[in-house]
């Protein structure tokens, strides 16, 4: 019987590997300055071989936390221990060793640990020398339709505080002139909350969410998917009710209205009494936070975040259940850096119910050359590399000029 983590020499394209066990022996951090909104957060584990695997802990913190960066950096070295010295093949050995712990300490542990496990994928498809979709069961497509959130990139605002409606509207031609073919914003965001507002106000704040709708819809013209998010700022009724305002709009979705894990049987009634495909799940962990949603059908499309529902195998399982019940499609949250993008790629390729994968438009003008080969679209969509691992390394001048 061979040892852990050694295969017969013609599995393995990297010379020496043969000769000795693969092992992860290192990690290294990277946090990269974006904006206000929150950093990136780029973990590498190194090898006794010299191949190095990447994955991505961004938001794994709200930006405004006191600390946040420290904590996260500390829950990933805490996570290292489960996995050095030992072979990167054993994936299921780490998520039995550490998923279940990073779950009860919360979401910071949980995207520490969904960033190693990236990594352990990425270290295992380029020491075998095939792309993670081949080792997920294959890729179905070639090409994988993206939206551009362009929510991030938009922060002009007027007196009251509310941001520029031409501001959305410029940064989604922005985004057309890119290639895009699909756009999403959060006009919501700026409301005042449901608890505190009186009548008036909450009136005035959808009326303008609703005017923000219609006018980049009339800017991106009837082809272009528009996708809304509403960040959980409504309640059910006005939910129904501002749904229906919305119909003329034509969405693609109307996404977490309310929050779908904490109300589900209301998340549920909008979906059935709404035109458009409801959507969300974009902080929900793992399968069981996901079964409820699912059985009831209290969601059309299903939104799981590579960084925080678990990892790449806790999605494919993810998927694979949403795929038993009948016309439940998967949409990954990641409105996040390029490495997460690149893990979310290689299981969108491989699940039958993929529907469009959400891309951060516009935060800084280098992301795509962060990775080589570079990030790159066409025509709406992103191609879905035959490279080894997640397709990607990082690109070390670049890294180094933007690192904090």
């Amino acid at each position: 019987m061979k040892s852990a983590g050694l295969l017969p020499a013609a599995f393995f394209p990297v010379p020496g590997l043969k000769d000795e066990k693969l092992t992860v022996t290192g990690i290294a951090v990277h946090e990269v300055k974006v904006n206000a909104r929150g950093n990136w957060h780029f973990i590498e584990l190194k090898t006794n071989k010299g191949i190095t695997g990447l994955g991505e802990a961004s938001h794994g913190f709200s930006a405004a936390a006191k600390n946040g960066a420290a904590q996260l950096h500390a829950e990933i070295n805490l996570l290292f221990e489960l996995v050095k010295g030992e072979s990167p093949f054993a994936i299921e050995q780490f998520r039995q060793r550490g998923l279940k712990t990073a779950a009860a300490k919360g979401k910071t542990a949980i995207t520490a640990f969904s960033a190693i496990e990236h990594a352990l994928w990425d270290l295992t498809g380029k020491a075998l020398g095939v792309p993670v979709y081949n080792l997920l069961g294959g890729k179905l497509r070639d090409k994988l339709k993206v939206y551009a959130n362009i929510n991030r990139a938009t922060n002009e605002r007027d007196a009251s505080g509310r941001r520029l409606i031409a501001s959305f509207q410029q940064n989604a031609e922005n985004a057309l002139k890119s290639g895009f073919k699909a756009v999403k914003l959060a006009p919501f965001d700026d409301m005042k909350p449901l608890k505190t507002a009186d009548q008036k106000q909450i009136e005035s704040d959808i009326d303008y969410a609703v005017s923000c709708v219609e006018a980049v819809r009339q800017t991106i013209g009837k082809e272009t998917d528009l996708l809304i998010d509403v960040h959980s700022h409504l309640n059910k009724d006005l939910a129904i009710a501002t749904a229906k305002r919305l119909e003329p709009s034509n969405l693609y979705w109307f996404e977490e209205a309310i929050d779908p894990e904490k109300y589900v049987e209301d998340t549920k009634a909008i979906t059935d009494e709404i035109g458009q495909g409801s959507a969300g799940g974009e902080s929900i962990f793992g399968r069981q936070g996901f079964n409820k949603i699912i059985t009831t059908r209290a969601l059309d499309i299903i939104m799981p975040d590579v960084k925080h529902c678990g990892g790449i195998q806790e999605l494919r399982f993810i998927a694979a259940q949403a795929e038993i019940a009948d016309n439940i499609t998967v949409a990954p949250h990641n409105p996040s850096g390029p490495v997460s993008t690149a893990a979310s790629v290689q299981v969108c390729a491989s699940i039958p119910n993929f529907s469009i994968l959400e891309y951060a438009y516009g935060e800084v003008p280098w992301r795509a050359d962060l990775l080589s080969p570079a990030e790159r679209f066409e025509n709406g969509y992103i191609g879905v590399p035959d490279t080894p691992g997640l397709g990607h390394k990082l690109n070390e001048t670049l890294l180094k000029k933007h690192t904090v």
